[in-house]
């Protein structure tokens, strides 16, 4: 049985670049470490979210986008041993390598598979043969592995195994009340490993701010935010997407193997614990709690969804992030999250790129609201719309409408977005 600390530790992790990219370029490193040599040829199939999520976003020690650049990464100089940091030794000369390789490069959607959450494939040709690795769920889960034909990992598919049914991670056994005690009683010492996190998204920010990469939005909005501790919250937020987003060779400290969603769980209660004089130990359990929160939230939604994780899941977790921060206990947390559902249900995820800048902010400016409001006894009432009378059934319903209601949008948003790509490359 897990507990919520091992939960917490096994779902925090540093990660170098977009996961979307990076799960591609971890998958051909580890198709490609299996058989070893030099790559002559490269050949994957995504499922449809982890295709829109890496075509617009930079990856890092680049100056390039795209999938077919990831793979060829992954597989000319990717480290297979370093998980979601598997691009941390590309240098400029690598650069140059990928990108008179990417010829040998064949990327598309497995558009058959109809499972909820990430499934990528990729086969990588040396001279000493093929490897062939298969992650599925997560981001860095091979459960298929092969060297020549010669399976070195089984694919798990049996039903009552099955890595897709996410009704059986160990998070779903928590309510939020079991979250709230876990983050405000566990002991200090075991969760300060969370402060590299604070260390590690807080350099993306002041890269964002300071830089200027992406789209700029954290600067815009720190330039009229004066003391508007709300607009502070979403400068800061925005600009360590900005600077993710851009490609900038600085990792974040992941949430439930998302990059931008570990950012926007956390880096809102950073600046609100700031802003208020917080101390370190109730920042820290509030971050707890958030994290924790976001990772259940994760397991309904589904890893990758047609809903936004960074609006829904850490929005979520900053909601009662920010309602143990201000004050409010297990009551707020239960009417901030209530709040969230009545207000950013179904905020649609169209990939990773520039623009999540925006929504990272516009959810953490709304999750903080949504926690203040509460505090104020300003509450969605139960049974308005999909809002439940209690936190651990609202969230549940969301994962519903997730799972079974926008799997039609989900292959929509695909093919809009993959069509004009491939019309632009047509041009």
């Amino acid at each position: 049985m897990h507990s919520l600390l091992d939960i917490l530790k096994k779902e925090t992790a540093p990660a170098l670049g977009c996961t979307g990219p990076v799960s591609i370029a971890y998958a051909a490193a580890v198709a490609r470490s299996v058989v070893g040599g030099v790559p002559r040829k490269v050949v994957a199939r995504l499922d449809k979210d982890s295709y829109k999520n890496s075509l617009s976003v930079g990856i890092p020690g680049t100056d390039k986008m795209g999938i077919e650049m990831s793979l060829a990464l992954g597989a000319l100089c990717g480290d297979a041993e370093a998980g979601l940091e598997v691009l941390c030794n590309v240098a400029p000369e690598d650069a140059r390598r990928a990108e008179e390789f990417l010829p040998f490069v064949d990327a598309d959607i497995s558009w058959e598979y109809k499972g909820v959450g990430l499934r990528i494939e990729a086969e990588v040709e040396t001279e000493n043969g093929t490897g062939r690795a298969v992650l599925s769920k997560t981001h860095t889960n091979v459960v298929s592995l092969e060297a020549n034909g010669k399976r070195l990992v089984e694919e798990r598919t049996a039903p009552e195994g099955n890595v897709f049914d996410y009704s059986k991670d160990a998070i779903r056994r928590f309510t939020l009340a079991e979250l709230v005690e876990f983050a405000e009683t566990v002991p200090l010492e075991d969760i300060l490993f969370l402060k590299e996190g604070i260390t590690m998204n807080r350099a993306l920010a002041e890269a964002g701010l300071n830089e200027g990469v992406g789209a700029g939005f954290g600067r815009g909005y720190l330039a009229r935010a004066g003391s508007d501790v709300l607009l502070k919250i979403k400068a800061v937020t925005a600009a360590a997407s900005d600077a993710r987003m851009g490609g900038v060779s600085l990792p974040a400290m992941s949430c439930a193997t998302s990059g931008n969603v570990g950012i926007a769980a956390m880096l809102p209660l950073v600046v609100l614990a700031e802003e208020r004089k917080a101390d370190e130990e109730a920042l820290l359990r509030s971050i707890a709690l958030s994290y924790l929160l976001t990772i259940l939230m994760k397991s309904h939604i589904g890893r990758l969804s047609a809903i936004c994780a960074c609006a829904m899941a850490a929005g979520i977790g900053v909601a009662g992030g920010a309602s143990l921060l201000l004050g409010g206990g297990l009551a707020c947390a239960e009417a901030a999250i209530r709040n969230m559902t009545g207000c950013l249900t179904g905020v649609v995820c169209d990939g990773a790129k520039y623009g999540c800048a925006l929504k990272l902010s516009a959810a953490a400016g709304i999750a903080v609201e949504s926690a203040m409001l509460a505090l104020e006894g300003c509450v969605v009432p139960a049974g308005d719309g999909l809002v439940c009378a209690d936190a651990d059934r609202s969230m549940e319903v969301i994962g519903r409408v997730a799972r079974e209601g926008m799997s039609l949008t989900a292959d929509v948003m695909a093919k809009i977005i993959v069509d004009r790509e491939r019309e632009g490359r047509k041009r």
